[in-house]
């Protein structure tokens, strides 16, 4: 099962968290990591984010782009409006568009846009906007550089990473990803949660620190589970939310409670949310959401032996449920009467994991570049 936000290998350099300023770095390059880092470290390169966590991408060029997705491509032309995909959590507010032609990658993956590291060092929002991400395995050492205002460069286009990640290069998701996720974090936790006094970022972006109480905080995740439950005849169960815009329906999800173990938590939420018992309970994966700071834990899930599939939706938080057979799944997107999970999402993966393979193409068309 590929997960997009769990791909690609970094390696953290934690001892040039605590020795060297993000910003210096660029400035001054490699020499500033010698003695401080072991092995090679064969350049720095810096990638920009907005201070809502939008991401400077290089466009495909040619007015299209190619969803990637387990040697899949879905194409959508220049002159197609798009209807946008929602994340997990749903998304109420659809929004159209077109990918107008830029200059990027003509394969149709998208990467980050690597400014030059003095060009980034001037575009930072503030000497604490620069934070360490780590060092790729071809030696390249990236810092992520926080700007007040996106930059306007032919091209360039700023994207949210839960539309886009299914096309970045494998390092370059995992670049973006913790990235995303400190941007996220430092948003949230100006103050300590001790006394209340304003913290200072410290250790590369990957700490605060309080100077009143000398309190220390770390970037957390909130773990959540989500779930596909299959009947006895392997069916799938879909949900719509009611928070979702309508025609949108993914598999069930929900935080783990304090003190409660992730099994336990898949159990719960299905019971309340549509009434049925599941007996056996298999991990399948795992990846970060950092949206804004969710650790999505995914699992199979069958009803109980002799519990009946009849659904009861909690008529709250889930107004519609149903299960569904591969055949009837394919022919409710193919006509585009139902949006599966958008690329990005591990509950995209965990459908297509029961299906056999990727789901068919609907006729509403992805825009990955959306701005929202």
């Amino acid at each position: 099962m590929t997960l997009p936000l769990s791909r690609g290998i970094l390696d953290s350099v934690p001892t040039a968290r605590e020795t060297v300023d993000p910003l210096t770095l660029l400035l001054e390059g490699p020499v500033a990591l010698d003695g401080v880092v072991e092995g090679p470290v064969t350049g720095v390169s810096a990638f920009l984010l907005d201070p809502t966590g939008r991401l400077a991408v290089l466009a495909p060029t040619g007015g299209h782009t190619a969803v990637r997705r387990e040697g899949a491509a879905v194409r959508a032309d220049a002159d197609t409006p798009f209807a946008t995909i929602p994340a997990d959590e749903g998304d109420p507010d659809p929004r159209r568009g077109a990918l107008g032609a830029g200059h990027g990658h003509g394969d149709g993956t998208v990467s980050l846009w690597h400014p030059e590291p003095r060009a980034a060092v001037a575009l930072a929002e503030g000497t604490n906007a620069a934070m360490l991400i780590g060092r790729t395995r071809d030696g390249v050492v990236h810092v992520a550089v926080r700007v007040a205002d996106p930059v306007e460069r032919p091209g360039i286009t700023w994207a949210n990473l839960r539309w886009c990640a299914h096309l970045l290069p494998d390092d370059e998701s995992a670049l973006a990803c913790e990235a995303v996720a400190l941007v996220q974090w430092h948003r949230q936790a100006s103050f300590c949660q001790r006394c209340g006094s304003r913290v200072e970022t410290t250790s590369a972006g990957w700490t605060t620190t309080c100077p009143a109480c000398g309190t220390i905080e770390y970037p957390r995740q909130d773990p959540a589970v989500i779930m596909a439950v299959v009947d006895e005849e392997d069916r799938v169960l879909l949900a719509h939310n009611s928070a979702w815009r309508p025609g949108f329906w993914s598999v069930l999800a929900g935080f783990v409670e304090a003190g409660e173990a992730p099994d336990r938590a898949v159990r719960r939420e299905v019971l309340e949310e549509v009434g049925l018992e599941v007996g056996e309970v298999r991990f399948l994966g795992a990846q970060p959401w950092p949206f804004p700071r969710s650790l999505m834990v995914g699992y199979s899930a069958r009803l109980a032996p002799g519990s009946a599939a009849e659904v009861h939706v909690d008529g709250v938080e889930i107004d519609r449920a149903r299960f569904f057979t591969r055949e009837e799944l394919g022919e409710e997107i193919s006509a585009g009467r139902l949006e599966p999970p958008g690329p990005t999402a591990i509950a995209r993966a965990m459908v297509e994991e029961w299906y056999g393979g990727p789901l068919p193409e609907s006729p509403r068309r992805i825009d990955p570049l959306r701005q929202a």
